[in-house]
């Protein structure tokens, strides 16, 4: 039931409304039945379709309440996952806010599991991400990455290498499935993240916030990417919930194929 244009309620998203399912999500692919989490993503826009600004930045766009909608939907997910380049372009902290991580507790056992998938492992060791230690990181390592590199990284979090000779966004979510018991995951971008996924038929729901502003520039990327002129079929949006805070538009989507 569409909630039409209805002012933000303090408790958007109720823990109950954000029940993700956790039977998982069976799928073929290659001569395979395989099972995936159910996956959810979560972006900022601005008007113009902008989901970065200045240098390729990812500020100025969400407000505070954008930020409080993230937080309450990482806390009903098992993990988190982003591109490297978002990782080096953005101070990602994967976790649930202090207020949440009660209500979390009931259902889940710790902090969202928080991913990085880089191919080439280039990523700033001094972040804030790998502070939470082994059991709560993980990064899925490309074909382009250095044995060097997947050495310094293991010592600071799980590290899966991918095969080069199977897909990899399929690698990752048998990985997340079968490995790391993942049943819900909340996709964080960027663009090309959310295009590998999405024009592969995995993914379920887009939350987007349409922020009030406009930004301009051919260098800034838009919400999901892809080669030339992207997907031949166009997966159809189903709108579940529509609210508006201070001129901030949050719309919650079905992603159909």
């Amino acid at each position: 039931m569409i909630s039409n244009l209805q002012p933000i309620p303090s408790d958007i998203y109720s823990f109950e409304e954000l029940a993700f399912p956790k039977e998982g999500i069976k799928f073929d692919c290659q001569g395979k039945t395989y099972t995936r989490p159910h996956i959810i993503f979560n972006m900022v826009s601005s008007v113009d379709g902008k989901a970065t600004t200045n240098h390729g930045k990812m500020t100025g766009l969400g407000s505070r309440m954008d930020r409080k909608v993230m937080h309450r939907l990482r806390s009903q997910v098992d993990a988190v996952l982003v591109g490297g380049k978002t990782l080096r372009l953005d101070p990602f902290i994967p976790t649930v806010s202090s207020e949440l991580l009660p209500e979390r507790l009931q259902n889940f056992a710790t902090q969202p599991l928080g991913i990085v998938v880089s191919n080439s492992g280039d990523l700033p060791l001094d972040h804030r991400f790998w502070l939470a230690g082994r059991d709560l990181r993980v990064v899925f390592l490309g074909a382009g990455a250095s044995l060097e590199t997947e050495k310094v990284l293991a010592e600071k979090v799980q590290v899966f290498r991918l095969s080069p000779d199977v897909n990899n966004f399929l690698q990752i979510l048998n990985l997340l499935w079968c490995n790391l018991a993942v049943k819900s995951l909340m996709v964080e971008g960027g663009a090309s993240i959310n295009y590998e996924f999405i024009s592969a038929g995995w993914g379920d729901e887009l939350f987007l916030t349409l922020c009030p502003k406009l930004v301009g520039g051919v260098k800034n990327t838009t919400i999901i990417g892809g080669k030339d002129y992207g997907m031949a079929e166009l997966p159809n949006l189903s709108l579940r919930s529509l609210y508006h805070h201070d001129n901030e538009l949050f719309l919650r989507y079905k992603i159909e194929y």
